[in-house]
């Protein structure tokens, strides 16, 4: 998409009856002028690599979305995914979307992380997300966690309760993808895939996410996991990673499975083969979640490694 002028932002405001979104426009173009000072050359390096975006958390959350996408466009990334669970979370799905016409950035995904403990198999919340994302042709990513594992959650049910979710993005022209996370009913792949299969819906795509397959124990089988959902893949997403995890509880792994991509002491190289022999031709996310430094520090970083990456390997556009 052309980004739009600033000069034409601003007529845009100014005209009778303007909607008010662009009063957040004409910010976003003042916050896009001021903060592209240093950052230009990096979003030119970035040209012929495959596009990487990233999520909506990892400190970017406590920022205002123009501010957001602000620092993604200078630094190079095509968009990010944007967390859709609940009234706050949707104003600001909102607020990117509006923003992505000014900049070109896409909105790749919602998502939503659901537990049955807290709320049972009502999908009250992914209607709503599903609502947000419609007017757009949106995608909804979801994963759910089965805490207390005392046989109340069955297969079954679980199957119902992604049908009944995707039943309703259908009907809304979403796209759902089934997102393998650790600790989850689908903590891997391979995991989740005989359902996507079983249900064989071109509304249904499934994810491949590095740090949950490494989690889960799972990286020896990653060439088999892409060699059997490529033909269902609608997402990958990548991150720094240690070879010897810390296992020692969910936040040791974490920190263990998601850092910056220079950072990495895991080889990503051999990931980055895989998706390029796969024939995905999708963007690539970075996954963020909870790094101990600003996200202009991190983002900025990662983004250079990624180049690097895709140079070595060949992945571009």
């Amino acid at each position: 998409m052309t980004k739009t002028t600033l000069p034409s932002l601003i007529s845009l405001n100014s005209l009778p009856g303007a909607f008010d979104g662009a009063k957040l426009k004409v910010l976003f173009l003042v916050a896009l002028v001021v903060g592209s000072f240093g950052l230009g050359a990096d979003a030119a390096e970035s040209s012929s690599a495959r596009s990487l975006y990233t999520y909506s958390f990892g400190g970017l959350e406590n920022m205002e979305p123009a501010e957001v996408m602000t620092l993604l466009d200078g630094l190079g990334y095509a968009g990010i995914t944007v967390e859709s669970r609940g009234e706050v979370a949707l104003e600001r799905l909102d607020q990117f979307y509006e923003l992505s016409e000014v900049t070109g950035l896409q909105v790749v995904s919602g998502f939503i992380s659901h537990r049955f403990d807290r709320y049972g198999f009502s999908d009250d919340a992914h209607r709503a997300a599903i609502d947000h994302l419609a007017p757009h042709g949106g995608t909804l990513w979801v994963w759910a966690r089965d805490v207390d594992q005392d046989g109340t959650v069955t297969d079954e049910k679980v199957e119902d309760f992604f049908r009944g979710i995707l039943e309703y993005a259908e009907s809304n022209g979403v796209k759902l993808v089934l997102y393998p996370h650790y600790n989850t009913y689908f903590p891997t792949t391979l995991d989740a895939l005989p359902l996507v299969e079983k249900i064989n819906s071109p509304s249904l795509g499934i994810a491949i996410n590095l740090c949950h397959e490494l989690m889960s124990d799972n990286g020896s089988s990653l060439p088999e996991t892409f060699a059997r959902a490529r033909d269902r893949l609608q997402a990958v997403i990548l991150s720094g990673s240690l070879i010897e995890l810390d296992r020692s509880n969910v936040r040791s792994m974490n920190e263990s499975t998601i850092k910056s991509l220079d950072e990495s002491v895991y080889d990503l190289r051999p990931f980055v083969r895989l998706i390029e022999e796969s024939g995905y031709a999708g963007p690539v996310g970075f996954i963020n979640f909870k790094l101990p430094t600003e996200p202009a520090d991190y983002l900025r970083r990662s983004m250079t490694e990624w180049q690097q990456l895709c140079a070595e390997i060949g992945l571009y556009e």
